[in-house]
């Protein structure tokens, strides 16, 4: 009778897994978080991409409601006199929007956080809509004969750092005649833009308030083949 007992019990216990089996199945949870974990991370960089377009265009409507306020003259950039933020063009743009700490910054700005202590910004002037422009400079969007083709901001390089005078760029030491015979206009933009900030490209807000994505190779094909005197910089 114990016996018996003794063989029922052993023929009701629960089958166990093997130590292959168990191998093999922890190297299939490997293989598909191997698969997923690529994808979760371009989603989120799409979604981070996304948030710095629509920081730009928000930014960019604030712009425009600026110039309306001020009979179509763009703000004015710090121009180097003095390390006071009020003088940067998104302080003075801020009172025209509902958030500006909110949309100033681009999630993928290594330097957002010191550009948001600052009070900066990830987006920066294009220096010919400013007094500082030099020839080919047009201050008052009114007098643009293409919003459609006129850039208004950038996206600043991550090299450059958070302090006042970089809130533009000279974007009118990049197309010079030495630049161009050395071919080396690219590399100088690449000191002033992020020009591989989402996805091997950037953002670019024209005056129309539209915000555009630019691959990267798609600049430096303007890099070497506009001129001094017609380039994507100058105002149209």
């Amino acid at each position: 009778m114990k016996l018996h007992m003794h063989s029922n019990r052993r023929s009701m216990a629960a089958p166990a897994f093997t130590l292959v089996e168990l191998l093999v199945v922890i190297a299939i949870i490997g293989v598909l978080v191997g698969l997923l974990l690529p994808a979760v991370q371009a989603a989120r960089a799409s979604a981070r991409r996304s948030q710095c377009a629509n920081n730009m265009r928000q930014v960019g409507l604030a712009m425009g409601l600026f110039c309306e306020a001020h009979k179509g003259r763009f703000p004015e950039t710090s121009h180097n006199d003095a390390n006071d933020e009020q003088l940067s063009w998104i302080y003075t743009v801020a009172p025209f929007m509902e958030s500006v700490d909110a949309v100033r910054i681009c999630p993928d700005d290594a330097k957002g956080a010191e550009r948001l202590r600052a009070r900066l910004s990830s987006y920066v002037m294009n220096v010919y809509l400013t007094d500082e422009g030099g020839p080919g400079l047009v201050t008052n969007r009114n007098k643009l004969q293409a919003t459609s083709k006129t850039l208004a901001l950038f996206e600043i390089a991550d090299s450059k750092a958070a302090i006042i005078e970089n809130d533009h760029v000279h974007n009118q030491a990049w197309f010079t005649l030495s630049n161009i015979a050395a071919r080396r206009v690219f590399q100088w933009i690449e000191g002033d833009m992020a020009t591989r900030r989402h996805a091997e490209g950037t953002h670019l807000l024209y005056a129309d308030w539209r915000v555009e994505f630019v691959p990267a190779t798609t600049i430096e094909s303007w890099a070497t083949t506009q001129s001094q005197t017609d380039n994507f910089c100058l105002p149209k």
